[in-house]
């Protein structure tokens, strides 16, 4: 699990920083960044999870679409948070949405790599 968390910070660093600079200095929509920064973080999640975090053996064919699948559903938890705590509940982007959903959604993908994706 702490290894799940160290390859998860730094995949999530990737993706908020794409995220906030997409958003503060080229003007995206806290959606359109958020969607940006999460691809943008997929592939150091992936590769992390692969080698590191699991040690998987196994071949890319079989591991790498059932981490997208993974993936998407994290994408659709965080992207459903954006428009939920931004657009519903007014919480500024930067500051508190991004924030959360960094910490709230990873639970739910762990389980999902750990008793799916890589086993």
């Amino acid at each position: 699990m702490i290894r799940y968390g160290l390859v998860g910070v730094v995949a999530s660093l990737v993706h908020a920083s794409i995220s906030l600079v997409l958003h503060k200095w080229f003007g995206l929509t806290p959606f359109m960044a958020h969607a940006c920064g999460f691809f943008g973080g997929l592939f150091t999640a992936y590769f992390g999870h692969y080698h590191y975090s699991f040690k998987d053996d196994g071949d890319h064919k079989s591991r790498f679409p059932k981490f997208l699948v993974t993936a998407l559903t994290g994408f659709a938890l965080h992207q459903g948070g954006v428009l939920l705590l931004v657009s519903y509940f007014h919480l500024d982007y930067s500051t508190q949405a991004l924030p959360l959903l960094m910490v709230s959604v990873p639970g739910a993908t762990f389980l999902m790599s750990k008793f799916w994706v890589f086993r």
